[in-house]
Protein backbone atom coordinates (compact mmCIF):
# COMPACT_ATOMS: atom_id res chain seq x y z
CA UNK A 1 0.00 0.00 0.00
CA UNK A 2 1.40 3.50 -1.41
CA UNK A 3 2.40 5.68 1.80
CA UNK A 4 2.76 9.10 0.65
CA UNK A 5 2.81 11.06 4.04
CA UNK A 6 6.62 11.69 4.19
CA UNK A 7 5.92 13.41 0.97
CA UNK A 8 3.03 15.68 1.63
CA UNK A 9 4.66 16.43 4.70
CA UNK A 10 7.66 17.35 2.64
CA UNK A 11 5.97 19.60 0.07
CA UNK A 12 3.84 21.24 2.43
CA UNK A 13 6.93 22.12 4.32
CA UNK A 14 8.57 23.56 1.15
CA UNK A 15 4.80 25.95 1.12
CA UNK A 16 5.07 26.93 3.99
CA UNK A 17 8.79 28.37 3.70
CA UNK A 18 7.78 29.76 0.37
CA UNK A 19 9.30 27.37 -2.39
CA UNK A 20 6.71 28.20 -4.13
CA UNK A 21 2.90 29.32 -3.72
CA UNK A 22 0.64 26.71 -4.35
CA UNK A 23 1.25 22.99 -6.35
CA UNK A 24 -0.20 20.28 -7.58
CA UNK A 25 0.73 16.45 -7.78
CA UNK A 26 -0.19 13.85 -10.02
CA UNK A 27 1.05 10.15 -9.95
CA UNK A 28 0.21 7.15 -12.33
CA UNK A 29 2.54 3.75 -10.88
CA UNK A 30 1.85 0.65 -12.87
CA UNK A 31 -0.80 2.44 -15.20
CA UNK A 32 -3.02 2.88 -12.47
CA UNK A 33 -3.47 6.51 -10.77
CA UNK A 34 -2.43 6.39 -7.39
CA UNK A 35 -2.29 10.30 -6.17
CA UNK A 36 -3.86 13.29 -7.28
CA UNK A 37 -3.32 16.34 -4.50
CA UNK A 38 -3.32 20.08 -4.38
CA UNK A 39 -1.15 22.16 -2.35
CA UNK A 40 -0.87 25.81 -1.00
CA UNK A 41 -2.65 28.90 -2.26
CA UNK A 42 -2.28 29.35 -6.19
CA UNK A 43 -2.65 33.15 -5.46
CA UNK A 44 -1.34 34.77 -2.93
CA UNK A 45 -3.36 38.37 -3.49
CA UNK A 46 -6.68 36.56 -3.03
CA UNK A 47 -6.27 33.51 -0.93
CA UNK A 48 -7.13 30.89 -3.23
CA UNK A 49 -6.38 27.31 -2.27
CA UNK A 50 -5.01 25.50 -5.33
CA UNK A 51 -7.28 22.36 -6.52
CA UNK A 52 -6.54 19.56 -7.96
CA UNK A 53 -8.39 21.62 -11.45
CA UNK A 54 -6.19 24.55 -10.89
CA UNK A 55 -4.91 25.25 -14.32
CA UNK A 56 -0.74 26.51 -14.13
CA UNK A 57 0.77 27.82 -16.83
CA UNK A 58 3.07 24.61 -17.82
CA UNK A 59 5.67 27.06 -19.89
CA UNK A 60 8.18 24.60 -21.78
CA UNK A 61 5.91 21.48 -21.40
CA UNK A 62 4.00 22.98 -23.86
CA UNK A 63 6.70 21.91 -26.34
CA UNK A 64 5.81 18.58 -25.24
CA UNK A 65 2.03 18.68 -26.53
CA UNK A 66 2.92 21.06 -29.42
CA UNK A 67 5.72 18.15 -29.97
CA UNK A 68 3.53 14.99 -29.72
CA UNK A 69 1.06 16.96 -32.22
CA UNK A 70 4.09 17.37 -34.69
CA UNK A 71 5.19 13.18 -34.12
CA UNK A 72 1.62 12.62 -34.73
CA UNK A 73 1.64 14.20 -38.06
CA UNK A 74 4.67 12.57 -39.16
CA UNK A 75 3.12 9.15 -38.08
CA UNK A 76 0.66 10.67 -41.15
CA UNK A 77 3.52 11.31 -43.39
CA UNK A 78 2.30 15.34 -43.19
CA UNK A 79 5.77 15.66 -41.93
CA UNK A 80 8.83 13.57 -41.46
CA UNK A 81 11.77 14.49 -39.20
CA UNK A 82 14.41 14.07 -42.18
CA UNK A 83 12.09 17.15 -43.84
CA UNK A 84 14.68 19.84 -44.15
CA UNK A 85 13.52 23.17 -42.35
CA UNK A 86 13.38 25.50 -46.16
CA UNK A 87 10.88 23.61 -46.90
CA UNK A 88 8.74 25.59 -45.20
CA UNK A 89 10.56 28.49 -44.69
CA UNK A 90 12.15 28.95 -48.13
CA UNK A 91 14.56 31.60 -46.18
CA UNK A 92 16.25 29.12 -43.97
CA UNK A 93 18.80 28.00 -46.32
CA UNK A 94 22.62 29.13 -47.29
CA UNK A 95 25.62 30.27 -45.13
CA UNK A 96 25.05 31.85 -41.95
CA UNK A 97 27.62 33.94 -39.31
CA UNK A 98 28.24 32.23 -35.99
CA UNK A 99 28.29 34.69 -33.62
CA UNK A 100 28.13 34.17 -29.69
CA UNK A 101 25.84 37.10 -29.28
CA UNK A 102 22.94 35.32 -31.60
CA UNK A 103 22.16 33.88 -28.09
CA UNK A 104 20.62 36.79 -26.27
CA UNK A 105 20.45 34.69 -23.13
CA UNK A 106 24.04 35.07 -22.95
CA UNK A 107 25.09 38.38 -21.12
CA UNK A 108 27.88 40.98 -22.90
CA UNK A 109 29.03 38.39 -25.58
CA UNK A 110 31.40 39.97 -27.63
CA UNK A 111 29.62 39.94 -31.70
CA UNK A 112 32.92 39.26 -33.65
CA UNK A 113 32.28 36.94 -36.25
CA UNK A 114 33.32 33.57 -34.69
CA UNK A 115 32.81 31.31 -38.53
CA UNK A 116 30.12 30.49 -40.48
CA UNK A 117 27.83 27.55 -41.56
CA UNK A 118 25.11 26.40 -43.92
CA UNK A 119 21.64 25.56 -42.86
CA UNK A 120 20.18 24.10 -46.09
CA UNK A 121 20.21 20.68 -44.75
CA UNK A 122 19.02 20.94 -41.20
CA UNK A 123 15.89 19.44 -40.28
CA UNK A 124 12.99 19.24 -38.20
CA UNK A 125 14.87 16.51 -36.38
CA UNK A 126 17.46 18.68 -35.37
CA UNK A 127 15.06 20.82 -33.82
CA UNK A 128 13.77 18.81 -32.03
CA UNK A 129 17.12 17.17 -30.51
CA UNK A 130 18.54 21.08 -30.13
CA UNK A 131 21.73 20.88 -32.27
CA UNK A 132 20.18 23.43 -34.79
CA UNK A 133 22.95 25.64 -33.78
CA UNK A 134 19.93 28.40 -33.39
CA UNK A 135 20.30 30.58 -30.57
CA UNK A 136 17.98 32.55 -28.52
CA UNK A 137 16.15 36.22 -29.50
CA UNK A 138 13.50 38.22 -27.37
CA UNK A 139 11.45 38.67 -30.72
CA UNK A 140 8.82 40.57 -28.65
CA UNK A 141 11.37 43.28 -28.73
CA UNK A 142 12.72 42.92 -32.30
CA UNK A 143 10.20 42.04 -34.08
CA UNK A 144 7.00 44.31 -34.93
CA UNK A 145 4.95 41.49 -36.14
CA UNK A 146 4.78 37.34 -36.47
CA UNK A 147 5.74 37.35 -39.99
CA UNK A 148 8.91 39.83 -38.89
CA UNK A 149 9.32 37.19 -36.49
CA UNK A 150 9.38 34.17 -39.00
CA UNK A 151 12.41 36.73 -41.12
CA UNK A 152 14.14 37.48 -38.02
CA UNK A 153 14.40 33.92 -37.13
CA UNK A 154 14.85 32.36 -40.82
CA UNK A 155 17.77 34.63 -41.39
CA UNK A 156 19.57 35.45 -37.90
CA UNK A 157 23.14 34.48 -37.51
CA UNK A 158 23.54 30.96 -35.51
CA UNK A 159 25.34 30.68 -32.20
CA UNK A 160 27.49 27.94 -32.38
CA UNK A 161 28.49 25.14 -35.47
CA UNK A 162 25.28 23.24 -36.25
CA UNK A 163 25.12 19.76 -35.44
CA UNK A 164 27.65 20.24 -32.86
CA UNK A 165 26.49 20.23 -29.71
CA UNK A 166 22.92 20.80 -27.78
CA UNK A 167 21.83 24.41 -26.69
CA UNK A 168 18.26 24.09 -25.91
CA UNK A 169 16.35 26.89 -27.02
CA UNK A 170 12.28 28.26 -28.44
CA UNK A 171 13.48 29.65 -32.06
CA UNK A 172 13.08 26.42 -33.94
CA UNK A 173 10.02 25.06 -32.12
CA UNK A 174 8.23 28.33 -32.80
CA UNK A 175 9.46 27.61 -36.07
CA UNK A 176 7.94 24.37 -35.64
CA UNK A 177 4.30 25.51 -34.75
CA UNK A 178 4.01 27.78 -37.94
CA UNK A 179 5.47 25.35 -40.29
CA UNK A 180 2.32 22.80 -38.66
CA UNK A 181 -0.03 25.27 -39.07
CA UNK A 182 0.69 26.48 -42.61
CA UNK A 183 0.33 22.59 -43.51
CA UNK A 184 -2.75 21.88 -42.07
CA UNK A 185 -4.53 24.70 -42.79
CA UNK A 186 -5.74 24.84 -39.19
CA UNK A 187 -4.31 27.03 -35.82
CA UNK A 188 -1.45 25.18 -33.56
CA UNK A 189 -4.16 25.26 -30.76
CA UNK A 190 -6.66 23.57 -32.66
CA UNK A 191 -4.46 20.51 -33.90
CA UNK A 192 -2.99 20.05 -30.58
CA UNK A 193 -6.53 20.16 -29.12
CA UNK A 194 -7.57 17.46 -32.28
CA UNK A 195 -4.21 15.08 -32.23
CA UNK A 196 -3.62 15.19 -28.18
CA UNK A 197 -5.99 16.47 -26.25
CA UNK A 198 -8.90 14.79 -27.60
CA UNK A 199 -7.46 11.48 -27.91
CA UNK A 200 -6.21 11.58 -23.93
CA UNK A 201 -9.31 13.10 -23.03
CA UNK A 202 -7.17 16.39 -21.40
CA UNK A 203 -10.81 18.45 -20.23
CA UNK A 204 -8.62 21.26 -18.85
CA UNK A 205 -5.42 21.40 -21.34
CA UNK A 206 -5.01 24.22 -24.02
CA UNK A 207 -3.87 27.29 -25.12
CA UNK A 208 -5.11 31.23 -24.29
CA UNK A 209 -5.58 33.40 -26.93
CA UNK A 210 -4.37 36.89 -26.22
CA UNK A 211 -6.60 38.28 -28.20
CA UNK A 212 -9.76 36.20 -26.24
CA UNK A 213 -8.58 37.70 -22.92
CA UNK A 214 -7.57 36.19 -19.95
CA UNK A 215 -9.02 33.28 -18.31
CA UNK A 216 -8.18 33.55 -14.88
CA UNK A 217 -10.89 31.45 -13.21
CA UNK A 218 -9.23 28.73 -11.30
CA UNK A 219 -5.81 29.36 -12.79
CA UNK A 220 -2.17 30.47 -10.83
CA UNK A 221 -0.88 33.54 -11.63
CA UNK A 222 2.79 34.06 -12.39
CA UNK A 223 4.71 37.02 -11.76
CA UNK A 224 4.53 40.61 -12.41
CA UNK A 225 6.17 41.71 -15.94
CA UNK A 226 7.31 44.68 -16.25
CA UNK A 227 7.26 44.45 -20.03
CA UNK A 228 3.54 44.14 -19.97
CA UNK A 229 3.32 46.10 -16.58
CA UNK A 230 1.08 44.13 -15.09
CA UNK A 231 0.53 40.86 -12.77
CA UNK A 232 0.65 38.22 -15.82
CA UNK A 233 -2.94 35.86 -15.01
CA UNK A 234 -4.56 33.66 -17.26
CA UNK A 235 -1.95 34.95 -19.86
CA UNK A 236 0.89 32.90 -21.07
CA UNK A 237 4.20 34.18 -18.93
CA UNK A 238 6.78 34.07 -21.64
CA UNK A 239 6.90 36.72 -23.71
CA UNK A 240 7.73 35.37 -27.40
CA UNK A 241 4.82 33.11 -27.01
CA UNK A 242 2.70 36.33 -25.62
CA UNK A 243 4.18 38.16 -28.29
CA UNK A 244 2.60 34.99 -30.93
CA UNK A 245 -0.74 35.60 -29.57
CA UNK A 246 -0.19 33.01 -27.17
CA UNK A 247 0.06 29.89 -29.37
CA UNK A 248 3.40 28.73 -30.18
CA UNK A 249 5.29 25.49 -30.13
CA UNK A 250 7.83 26.25 -27.44
CA UNK A 251 5.22 27.83 -25.05
CA UNK A 252 1.65 28.43 -24.13
CA UNK A 253 -0.25 25.51 -22.37
CA UNK A 254 -2.19 25.63 -19.60
CA UNK A 255 -2.76 22.88 -17.85
CA UNK A 256 -4.06 21.21 -14.58
CA UNK A 257 -1.57 17.85 -13.35
CA UNK A 258 -3.60 15.03 -14.27
CA UNK A 259 -4.22 15.82 -17.71
CA UNK A 260 -0.23 16.12 -18.26
CA UNK A 261 0.50 13.14 -16.08
CA UNK A 262 -1.69 11.66 -18.24
CA UNK A 263 0.13 12.83 -21.71
CA UNK A 264 3.18 11.11 -19.50
CA UNK A 265 1.51 8.29 -18.89
CA UNK A 266 0.04 8.12 -22.87
CA UNK A 267 4.27 7.77 -23.96
CA UNK A 268 4.64 4.81 -21.32
CA UNK A 269 1.45 3.10 -22.84
CA UNK A 270 3.05 3.96 -26.35
CA UNK A 271 6.12 1.91 -25.28
CA UNK A 272 4.46 -0.91 -24.13
CA UNK A 273 2.55 -1.27 -27.60
CA UNK A 274 -1.32 0.48 -26.07
CA UNK A 275 -2.56 2.96 -28.89
CA UNK A 276 -1.21 6.26 -27.91
CA UNK A 277 -0.96 9.82 -29.45
CA UNK A 278 2.11 8.10 -31.68
CA UNK A 279 2.83 4.75 -32.51
CA UNK A 280 5.49 2.53 -31.05
CA UNK A 281 8.31 2.65 -33.19
CA UNK A 282 7.99 6.60 -32.67
CA UNK A 283 7.56 6.38 -28.73
CA UNK A 284 10.71 4.45 -28.88
CA UNK A 285 12.82 6.55 -30.89
CA UNK A 286 11.79 9.31 -29.43
CA UNK A 287 13.19 8.27 -25.86
CA UNK A 288 16.52 6.87 -27.14
CA UNK A 289 19.45 9.33 -26.25
CA UNK A 290 20.98 11.35 -29.22
CA UNK A 291 23.08 14.05 -28.24
CA UNK A 292 23.87 16.30 -25.17
CA UNK A 293 26.71 19.01 -24.11
CA UNK A 294 28.08 19.23 -21.02
CA UNK A 295 25.14 17.97 -18.50
CA UNK A 296 21.84 18.08 -21.00
CA UNK A 297 20.63 15.07 -22.47
CA UNK A 298 18.13 14.92 -25.30
CA UNK A 299 15.93 12.52 -27.12
CA UNK A 300 13.81 13.52 -29.73
CA UNK A 301 11.76 16.41 -28.16
CA UNK A 302 12.22 14.63 -24.36
CA UNK A 303 15.21 15.89 -22.14
CA UNK A 304 16.50 12.74 -20.38
CA UNK A 305 18.13 11.70 -16.94
CA UNK A 306 20.69 13.77 -16.31
CA UNK A 307 23.67 12.07 -14.83
CA UNK A 308 24.78 14.79 -12.67
CA UNK A 309 23.88 13.52 -8.93
CA UNK A 310 22.79 16.72 -8.04
CA UNK A 311 20.43 17.01 -11.02
CA UNK A 312 16.67 15.98 -9.74
CA UNK A 313 15.97 13.23 -12.42
CA UNK A 314 19.02 11.55 -11.41
CA UNK A 315 16.95 9.63 -8.84
CA UNK A 316 15.29 8.07 -11.29
CA UNK A 317 16.08 5.19 -13.72
CA UNK A 318 18.26 5.12 -16.57
CA UNK A 319 15.67 5.29 -19.31
CA UNK A 320 13.82 8.24 -17.85
CA UNK A 321 12.19 11.13 -19.79
CA UNK A 322 10.72 14.35 -19.65
CA UNK A 323 11.08 18.07 -19.60
CA UNK A 324 10.93 20.93 -16.98
CA UNK A 325 9.50 24.29 -17.41
CA UNK A 326 10.16 27.77 -16.61
CA UNK A 327 7.27 28.52 -14.32
CA UNK A 328 8.17 25.65 -12.05
CA UNK A 329 7.04 22.61 -13.52
CA UNK A 330 7.94 18.96 -14.60
CA UNK A 331 6.58 15.89 -15.86
CA UNK A 332 8.86 12.61 -16.21
CA UNK A 333 8.22 8.87 -16.86
CA UNK A 334 10.45 6.37 -15.42
CA UNK A 335 10.09 2.79 -17.72
CA UNK A 336 11.47 0.63 -15.33
CA UNK A 337 9.63 1.46 -12.38
CA UNK A 338 6.21 2.34 -14.73
CA UNK A 339 6.02 5.69 -13.02
CA UNK A 340 4.34 8.71 -14.56
CA UNK A 341 4.06 11.90 -12.77
CA UNK A 342 3.61 15.86 -13.33
CA UNK A 343 4.08 18.42 -10.59
CA UNK A 344 2.98 21.58 -11.25
CA UNK A 345 3.50 25.26 -9.12
CA UNK A 346 3.52 28.65 -9.99
CA UNK A 347 7.34 29.37 -8.41
CA UNK A 348 8.08 32.17 -10.66
CA UNK A 349 5.04 34.04 -8.70
CA UNK A 350 7.01 35.93 -6.90
CA UNK A 351 10.01 36.94 -9.38
CA UNK A 352 11.86 34.54 -12.05
CA UNK A 353 14.62 35.77 -9.97
CA UNK A 354 13.13 34.65 -7.00
CA UNK A 355 12.61 31.02 -8.53
CA UNK A 356 13.41 27.76 -6.18
CA UNK A 357 12.64 24.97 -7.83
CA UNK A 358 15.47 24.18 -9.39
CA UNK A 359 16.51 23.94 -5.75
CA UNK A 360 13.98 22.05 -4.04
CA UNK A 361 13.03 20.12 -6.84
CA UNK A 362 15.78 16.52 -6.28
CA UNK A 363 14.20 16.54 -2.63
CA UNK A 364 10.60 16.04 -3.71
CA UNK A 365 11.73 13.32 -6.40
CA UNK A 366 13.43 11.61 -3.51
CA UNK A 367 10.57 11.49 -1.42
CA UNK A 368 8.46 10.42 -4.13
CA UNK A 369 10.72 7.44 -5.24
CA UNK A 370 10.81 6.75 -1.36
CA UNK A 371 7.34 5.68 -0.90
CA UNK A 372 6.85 4.11 -4.96
CA UNK A 373 10.02 2.13 -3.90
CA UNK A 374 8.72 0.58 -1.06
CA UNK A 375 5.85 -0.45 -2.34
CA UNK A 376 7.23 -2.28 -4.81
CA UNK A 377 9.86 -3.83 -2.49
CA UNK A 378 6.90 -5.39 -0.48
CA UNK A 379 5.13 -6.59 -3.60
Amino acid sequence: MLNFEHLDKHIQKLVDEGAFPGGALCVFHHNQLVKETAYGTYNPETGDKTNVDTRFDVASLSKLFAGSAFMALCDQSVFSLDEPIHKSFPKFVGKREIRASANALLKDQPDEVLGEADVTDLTWYNVLIHDSGLGWAPLNLRCKSREEAIDYICTMPLAYQPKSTVLYTDLGLILMGIAMEQRTGKGLDQLVEELVCQPLGLERTGYNRVSQGPKTENTAPTEFCKWRNMRVHGLVHDENCYFLDGVAGHAGIFSIARDVAKLAQSYLDALNGKPGVVKQETAQAMVQFQKMNRWDRRGIMFQLRILDTDAHTFPLGRKTFGHTGFTGTCMWVDPERELAFAFLTNDVYPGREKRSMAKVRKGIVEELLSAIDKEDTCK
